[in-house]
C-alpha cells in the first residue's frame, strides 16, 4: 500500500514538473532583451525610440503647448478679457457662477437683503435664546440626542 502511494506521489510530481518545465517558454533574461531590442528599434511608443508619442495617441501637456497656434500673451488677454466680462465661473467676477448654479454668494445675498444687520441680530438672538439653533448650547444638537 505504503509502495503504491510513494509511486502515484512520484508519477504525480513527475506530470506536473514536466508541465511547468514545457510552460516556461522565455527566461526573464531573454525577456528584458527583447524588451531592450524593441525599445532600441523605437517599437515601443513614449520611451524617446523612432515612434513618437502622439502616434500611440499619446501627448504630453508640454507638447501641447508648444504645438498651440496661439502665443502666451493673446491667451493671457483673452483670458483677462473674459474675467473681466465676468465669464468665467469661479473666480468671483460678473453673475456668472451664481446665476450658473441657481444661487447667490452670502456676500451678494447680504447686499441684495432687505433685513438690515440690527434686525437679522436679533433674529437670531431670539432662536438662539429659543434653542432653534443646534451647537450652540442653549438648544439641542442635531446630532446628539439628549440623555
Amino acid at each position: 500500500m505504503n509502495k503504491t502511494i510513494a509511486t502515484l506521489t512520484v508519477s504525480v510530481l513527475a506530470l506536473f514538473g514536466a508541465q511547468a518545465a514545457v510552460a516556461q517558454e522565455k527566461t526573464r533574461a531573454e525577456v528584458k532583451a527583447e524588451t531592450a531590442e524593441a525599445n532600441k528599434a523605437g517599437a515601443i511608443p513614449g520611451t524617446g525610440g523612432n515612434v513618437p508619442a502622439d502616434a500611440a495617441g499619446q501627448q504630453s501637456p508640454k507638447q501641447k503647448a508648444a504645438t498651440s497656434d496661439t502665443t502666451r500673451d493673446a491667451r493671457k488677454s483673452s483670458t483677462a478679457a473674459a474675467n473681466k466680462a465676468g465669464a468665467i465661473p469661479g473666480t468671483g467676477k460678473g453673475e456668472v457662477p451664481a446665476d450658473a448654479a441657481g444661487q447667490k454668494s452670502p456676500k451678494a445675498a447680504a447686499a441684495t437683503s432687505d433685513t438690515t444687520r440690527d434686525a437679522r441680530k436679533a433674529t437670531t438672538a431670539e432662536a438662539n435664546k429659543a434653542g432653534a439653533i443646534p451647537g450652540t448650547g442653549t438648544g439641542g444638537s442635531a446630532d446628539v440626542p439628549k440623555k
